[in-house]
């Protein structure tokens, strides 16, 4: 059992050092708020504040700090008025905000146990020197101190330390006269500074650049000679004609011909050299390599920390949670002995605390509750840390609460509009649970002082994608609720896939990667307005990693077979169309540094061996972009000619109904392409023409009658056919709809496929 009072008291520290770093960034997120004239950046900023306060207000959680807690939970309900626009944000309201959070670091303060070690009483009396030194001979080497109050008291009051300088010369003379004692090995250890630590380990990595450079050296090297050894045929037929000139000829031929066999014999003898050159590169490589990669082995393990470190904590927090709330739960850890990069585990600390407390807030069940669904009283939080591979980890956290309620968080999320009502319609489950991490996206039906502000896992999403990981969730109704969050095993060293875009290159971490392939274009086929292409029987979704980028993409030959990348984040996958893939590397990546603090699409650099400059993707926003653009096709058009086929575009909110027409269609020998609502087809027909237009009426944003009077009063596209299908047949809808423009009119009750090819031959 570990005690109480000496975790608390760390724990306390810990807490402290925390809590200084979030206040110095509050403060100085206040002033760039104050100063910042833009209305888009305040929001982004107002944001920033209001998470470093909720994060505040749960670290305090921890550490049993309520009035702190409470105090963040205040300043948390004002943030909340100015984020909704109910306070305006001037120059009282700043003022204000500065006390807060000078009130807050004051509270902080008084509970560091350092502040607290010495109590508020008059300066003792001045020590006598003789007092001042310890009755038992300090060790041999060690100057003796002042008794710890004393020192204390100095330090506390402001005044120089008691001197014992004259008590020290003897000792120093009988330091010198005797022999030294025997250290003992093994176990020796030293005190070193965490930030010298990451300092060295700094510095050691960027010894990768070196190795990285010499590789490229060599194969500079190796190239050259491999080209001079490739003429080496070439060489020997042009020296026996030399020779042969110089024998029958004489003056001018001659000469040309002997310098002809010097040039030889000079090509023969640098290819020779550069031989030499490549094996001396491979040998210093070899020694690089034998002498760094032990180096930097070495070094990581000066970072490692048992993952103890990180979970052991939460048992108590989850104790105090628990009896606040009035609940009962038990935290057990499996895998602390793992030991890990301790800046990765200070990273993971902020979202695991945010998911613990949402675990406890919202998945456990008070013991009535629990009982009457057949539960032990007391719920179980378990935590697991294990490897995936050699570079990447993964922490799972499971309870065995109520479990995600899927109409709850389809609810809130039509509420926040963080996707579209038909959407949501149709989202599968696994889907609509990664909901849950949207900014502000909350199931309480109230604010508490634990959770309902909809703020700690969208944290907890935005630190990991930070780390270079992802997070994900899975529930069952009623059984518990199971998060996953993988992460690398390093911040600065990946292997990374290095692939050319437009032209340009670019590094994609090769633990995100699952293949790289070639399609023909012709087998890229066009699924929902979307490309797509079939990986091992299944259909994924094709998108151009250049379009993503904002990078103008060079004209492509038709014939010419698209190149692209398979990334997966999490349970989602999606293929990347790229110009080539450059193959597999170590890489250093380098933060973008604070004047590009936060890049879209991008999380840093690397510098390759050649010296060159290029940009690492980030996956997660990658895959939100590729999801959020509409896609255009990414397959080069085809310039053969060839027969042209009827295109048809489909209006039709039911995806049902969307698919029988569309096969129907493509079984007919028409181009098909599908709209999800009236106001979706008009986007496509904006961007992309068509032939014929097959309309729904009922749909969301815009109906099949608003559709055909827009369509018909565009100038561009007001000849176009439009076909009305849908289930009104009442006499009155049949007018309306000519009336707005429509080209025919049918029932789905009296539908008959044939009749509408029919109706399609007759319009185009």
């Amino acid at each position: 059992m570990l005690d109480s009072d000496a975790l608390l008291k760390e724990l306390l520290e810990t807490f402290e050092l925390e809590a200084r770093e979030h206040l110095g960034e509050l403060s100085t997120l206040l002033i760039s708020l104050e100063r910042e004239p833009e209305a888009a950046e305040r929001v982004r900023l107002l944001e920033a504040i209001f998470r470093r306060v909720h994060t505040l207000k749960g670290a305090a959680h921890a550490v049993n700090l309520p009035d702190v807690a409470l105090a963040c939970q205040r300043l948390e309900d004002v943030l909340a008025e100015l984020k909704r626009g109910d306070l305006p944000l001037g120059l009282e309201q700043f003022d204000s905000l500065h006390v807060s959070i000078n009130e807050l670091g004051e509270r902080v303060t008084f509970y560091h146990p350092a502040a607290t070690a010495v109590p508020a009483t008059p300066a003792p009396p001045e020590v006598p020197v003789a007092a001042a030194v310890p009755p038992d001979p300090a060790p041999v080497g060690v100057e003796p101190r002042a008794p710890l109050p004393a020192r204390e008291a100095a330090a506390h009051h402001g005044a120089p330390p008691t001197s014992s300088a004259p008590h020290r010369a003897p000792e120093r003379k009988a330091a010198e006269a005797r022999p030294p004692a025997a250290r003992p090995y093994g176990d020796e250890t030293v005190r070193v500074s965490a930030r010298l630590l990451e300092e060295l380990l700094l510095q050691s990595e960027e010894l990768v650049s070196a190795k990285l450079s010499a590789s490229a050296l060599h194969e500079e090297l190796t190239a050259a000679a491999g080209e001079l050894a490739l003429r080496q045929g070439e060489r020997s037929r042009a020296l026996e004609t030399a020779r042969r000139i110089v024998k029958g000829a004489s003056g001018r031929e001659a000469a040309l011909a002997a310098m002809l066999e010097q040039s030889c014999q000079a090509e023969r003898h640098l290819e020779g050299r550069l031989r030499l050159l490549e094996k001396s590169a491979d040998k210093h490589l070899r020694s690089l390599q034998a002498m760094l990669d032990p180096l930097l082995e070495e070094m990581k393990k000066l970072q490692l920390l048992p993952c103890s470190t990180l979970c052991d904590p939460f048992a108590k927090l989850v104790r105090d949670l628990s009896r606040e709330l009035g609940k009962e739960a038990e935290f057990s850890c499996l895998g602390g002995e793992l030991e890990i990069d301790r800046r990765i585990l200070a990273e993971l600390k902020e979202p695991l605390l945010h998911l613990v407390r949402n675990t406890v807030d919202h998945g456990i069940e008070e013991p009535q509750q629990r009982l009457a669904a057949g539960k032990p009283a007391k719920g179980a939080i378990a935590l697991e840390i294990r490897l995936q591979d050699a570079n990447r980890a993964e922490l799972i956290l499971e309870d065995d609460g109520r479990g995600i309620d899927l109409a709850r968080i389809k609810a809130a999320a039509k509420r926040l509009e963080a996707a579209p009502a038909e959407l949501l319609e149709r989202m599968q489950d696994h889907e609509a649970l990664q909901l849950i991490f949207e900014s502000g996206l909350s199931t309480s039906s109230s604010v508490g002082n634990v959770s309902g502000r909809g703020l700690g896992l969208a944290i907890v999403r935005h630190s990991l994608e930070r780390l270079g990981g992802h997070v994900t969730v899975s529930s069952t109704p009623g059984a518990g609720t199971v998060f996953r969050l993988a992460f690398p095993l390093s911040f600065a060293r990946i292997r990374g896939l290095l692939v050319q875009v437009a032209g340009r290159d670019c590094v994609i971490p090769a633990t995100n990667v699952e293949l790289s392939s070639r399609v023909a274009p012709a087998e890229v086929k066009r699924v929902e307005n979307r490309d797509t292409v079939l990986v091992n029987g299944e259909v994924v979704a094709l998108v151009s990693l250049a379009r993503i980028l904002e990078l103008k993409r060079g004209a492509q030959a038709a014939e010419d077979n698209l190149c692209f990348v398979l990334l997966h984040a999490g349970e989602k996958r999606i293929a990347f169309a790229v110009d080539q893939v450059l193959g597999v590397q170590e890489i250093l990546v380098k933060p973008l540094g604070r004047q590009l603090s936060r890049v879209r699409n991008v999380s840093g650099g690397t510098v390759l061996g050649n010296g060159r400059v290029v940009p690492v993707l980030n996956v997660a926003d990658l895959f939100r972009s590729a999801l959020s653009v509409e896609a255009p096709p990414v397959s080069p058009p085809s310039h053969a000619p060839q027969a042209r086929r009827v295109s048809v575009l489909v209006a039709e909110d039911s995806i049902t109904s969307r698919t029988l027409l569309k096969n129907i269609l493509e079984s007919a020998g028409y181009e098909v392409r599908t709209a999800v609502d009236g106001a979706d087809a008009l986007s496509q027909l904006k961007s992309q023409a068509c032939d014929v237009v097959i309309s729904d009426i009922e749909m969301p944003r815009m109906d099949g009658f608003q559709l055909t009077e827009a369509i018909r009063a565009d100038g561009r596209l007001s000849t176009l056919p439009v076909i009305l299908v849908t289930g009104l047949e009442s006499r009155s809808d049949r007018e309306r709809g000519i009336d707005a423009g429509a080209s025919a009119y049918l029932v789905k009750s009296s539908f008959d496929q044939g009749n509408l090819i029919e109706v399609i031959q007759r319009l185009s």
